[in-house]
């Protein structure tokens, strides 16, 4: 072929008409025989290997799209830039069947690009002399082509995006080029239907901007689909795959006007039927209108609506960290990019609405007045006994712009979370669950201090931990209960529902903080970054290692918070948070998804008691969370605070709350550094639910994290929520009764001297000093 190429520039007028001659007896060979022995192997392998395409052909690259759980489009993916490898630019575009193209579509393209398609092979030989002739003689080829050629062209080209050289020789303007192309489209019009080939011409064709394929250039041009194309709409995207930088109408209006026109006017000529010369004239006065729609790519992307970036960042990231769909981050940002996947998500449309509805509600991020100190809220919504996330919410819009963020502060580090958050008393699930299954029973009581030096705490390593500041004395630690000093007695039940730091110490120490830390690991938390907990890791220690485990000292990510506290709401079965339920690529083959790996963590009976006694969080007089109790469901929870000493602020404060349905996690902290700027004054300032400015001293997991929770659960789909099952009564948690019931020390007898003034000195029979403080609620 080169060759050929070579003689054709040499050669005078005379002696091309002598080729020309000889070439006919080539094309007219490739009319009966689609290839031509003598032509050589490569042609005809090429050929072999092009007859295995198709228009569905899963080699030529095509968008993603994912999808929530009801099958509605959140965003089309083709181009993936999360960082660390995991970087691809694919192109826009997304076959289309060919009843899914208007026939306007399909009339004004064969009308301005091969007029008698329905009526020659993949040659037209008149088209193709002409053609010829005008390349022997140095003439720009024009008109020669069918759509059968330029269908085997333009999917060459998709086949090599990976390879500039490649595409070049794709589109060269020489001979050898066009006659291995016309061999290949011989083959094409001997294996694939009229249809076919059209719908695949459209599906391939560029039209500008980005847009490759019909679909993606009536989306990109007129908002629209390539099923609901106007005629006029039509012919202008006809218009522009001749030469589509051009005729691209974003661009050159006024040309992409003309060439439309020029379109109108040549289908009124070759199919009157389609459209008559006088309707011609009509349509060709309109003005050129266009809707141009927006980018529609990644979690940034119209499409995926306010609220539900967060989710769909965190599929993100676990579609390019999952080993399963590759081998390499690389691999798989090539294959979301170009794949033409759909991807089916557990995002629920209520859920997510209702819990980004409550975090911007509370705390809305750019509020002078509900949220001075722009403090961040987000929540996990999770499904117990499934583990399918339903929902990510954060008070910040999703993006690059001002006043957006990328962070997802729901999530681990890796899947594009933050440095985690500290959970304090929502932390004491862990030692709670480990005492139940050491048998502790409901009345279990401990007196204790308001303040404290505990221990002795020993590591998974028999290794006592934790000092005393100014003391080399290891395996203790100093805790403190915010309602200060005094003493205070208190049964399993109360200490939970009250969430009494220094019992809570005193019963990690009793249990064994290994125990504790072990629980939690079965319960599915990780450090921040994935590590587990019985190792450093989020760059702090081993949380075996850290006496004050169970009042949340470790960084973790509110997601895996979720995931534990869906344990006890589903009777003790721990699932791995998932976001996936199918994918499908574009042959319709199904590829693996992440597994839930749901198994029992904690038996039933714990399960149960948990339940019991975090159902008095919300509903017991004095308890930390009384009154966010639920309307028409129970429902069970527990506050997390993260006080600094001395009465400085919350740098955290959580709150977890679940039905059986339904469970979730909230955490509000100052994104730009929870221990600089702390969660007191002014800066504790939020809105509750009913739309009341508070301006607390201090910030408290009841406060605006439990109000974000409630008004979630207010709004979120609990359909499927039951009673929790109780705990037997033969069971011997109740041995010492309900905990319910406090049975106060006894105080000692005093020996004074008669005289009443209760100072000691007196016969006995005054009031005496030093009885236990009041409580605070």
């Amino acid at each position: 072929m080169q060759l050929l190429d070579w003689i054709a520039r040499k050669t005078s007028s005379v002696g091309r008409l002598i080729l020309l001659s000889a070439l006919g007896g080539v094309l007219a060979a490739a009319l009966v025989l689609p290839v031509v022995a003598a032509t050589g192997i490569v042609v005809r392998n090429t050929a072999d290997k092009f007859t295995t395409l198709s228009i569905n052909a899963s080699s030529l690259p095509e968008r993603s799209a994912i999808y929530d759980r009801d099958g509605h489009l959140i965003t089309y993916v083709y181009g993936v830039d999360q960082g660390r490898g995991m970087t691809y630019s694919g192109i826009n575009r997304q076959s289309v069947a060919y009843d899914q193209i208007n026939n306007t579509m399909l009339v004004s393209i064969v009308a301005i690009e091969d007029d008698r398609f329905w009526q020659h092979g993949a040659l037209d030989i008149k088209g193709t002399f002409r053609a010829l002739v005008n390349d022997l003689e140095h003439k720009p080829i024009q008109g020669g082509s069918t759509l059968e050629q330029q269908y085997v062209k333009n999917v060459l080209i998709l086949q090599s995006l990976d390879n500039p050289a490649a595409q070049l020789a794709a589109s060269a303007d020489n001979l050898s080029r066009k006659l291995d192309q016309l061999r290949m489209a011989v083959t094409i019009a001997h294996t694939m239907t009229k249809p076919e080939i059209l719908a695949g011409y459209l599906n391939d064709s560029y039209y500008g901007s980005g847009a490759w394929g019909i679909e993606a250039a009536a989306e990109t041009y007129f908002g629209t689909t390539a099923a609901k194309l106007t005629l006029v709409q039509a012919a202008t995207l006809a218009g522009i795959v001749e030469n589509p930088s051009r005729y691209d109408p974003l661009v050159n209006p006024d040309l992409a006007l003309q060439r439309r026109n020029t379109v109108l006017a040549r289908l009124s000529q070759t199919n009157p039927q389609a459209l008559k010369p006088a309707d011609a004239k009509v349509l060709e006065a309109e003005k050129l209108v266009l809707h141009p729609g927006q980018m529609q790519s990644g979690c940034s992307a119209p499409t995926v609506g306010k609220g539900n970036g967060f989710f769909c960042d965190y599929v993100m990231h676990t579609l390019l960290l999952d080993s399963q769909l590759g081998s390499t981050s690389e691999g798989r940002a090539k294959l979301l990019a170009t794949g033409g996947l759909k991807i089916y998500t557990t995002l629920s449309p209520q859920d997510q609405s209702a819990a980004t509805k409550a975090v911007n509600w509370v705390l809305p991020a750019q509020s002078k007045t509900y949220n001075p100190s722009h403090n961040a809220a987000t929540e996990v919504l999770i499904q117990p006994g499934t583990g399918k996330v339903l929902a990510i919410a954060e008070d910040r819009p999703y993006g690059t712009g001002p006043g957006q963020t990328e962070v997802d502060y729901a999530v681990n580090t890796q899947y594009g979370g933050g440095a985690g958050v500290q959970t304090g008393s929502s932390s004491k699930l862990f030692t709670l669950v480990t005492a139940l299954e050491q048998g502790i029973n409901f009345g279990f009581q401990l007196t204790v201090p308001g303040v404290d030096t505990v221990g002795t705490y020993y590591n998974c390593a028999g290794q006592p931990v934790g000092t005393i500041p100014g003391s080399s004395q290891p395996g203790f630690f100093n805790v403190a209960n915010s309602e200060g000093a005094g003493t205070t007695t208190d049964s399993l039940y109360t200490g939970t529902t009250d969430s009494i730091n220094v019992f809570f110490a005193h019963l990690e120490q009793k249990v064994g903080l290994c125990n504790t830390v072990k629980t939690a690991v079965a319960m599915g938390v990780t450090h921040v970054d994935g590590k587990s907990l019985l190792k450093p890791g989020g760059g702090q220690e081993a949380a075996d290692d850290a006496p004050a485990f169970t009042l949340g000292v470790i960084n973790v990510s509110p997601m895996s918070m979720a995931a534990a506290y869906a344990v006890p709401a589903s009777g003790g079965i721990y699932c791995t948070p998932i976001v996936l339920t199918k994918i499908v690529d574009d042959d319709g083959k199904s590829l693996p998804v992440p597994s839930a790996a749901c198994h029992r963590a904690i038996p039933v009976r714990v399960a149960q008691a948990v339940n019991y006694i975090l159902q008095g969080v919300l509903t017991f007089p004095g308890a930390t969370g009384a009154g966010l109790s639920l309307a028409n469901y129970q429902a069970a929870g527990k506050t997390g605070t993260s006080n600094v000493a001395s009465g400085n602020g919350t740098p955290f404060a959580a709150f977890a709350g679940y039905t059986t349905a339904l469970a979730g996690y909230v955490s509000v902290f100052n994104p730009v550094s929870p221990t600089k700027y702390t969660m007191t004054g002014i800066s504790a300032s939020y809105r509750d639910e009913y739309g009341n400015l508070n301006q607390p001293g201090e910030m408290f997991g009841a406060m605006a994290p439990g109000q974000t929770w409630h008004m979630t659960f207010d709004h979120a789909n609990l359909s499927g929520s039951v009673d929790f099952p109780p705990v037997p009564p033969t069971s011997a948690l109740w041995n010492a009764g309900n905990g319910q019931v406090v049975k106060m020390p006894k105080k000692p007898k005093k020996h004074g001297n008669g005289n009443g003034n209760g100072n000691g000195t007196g016969t006995g029979n005054g009031p005496g000093t030093g009885g236990p403080p009041t409580r605070k609620p």
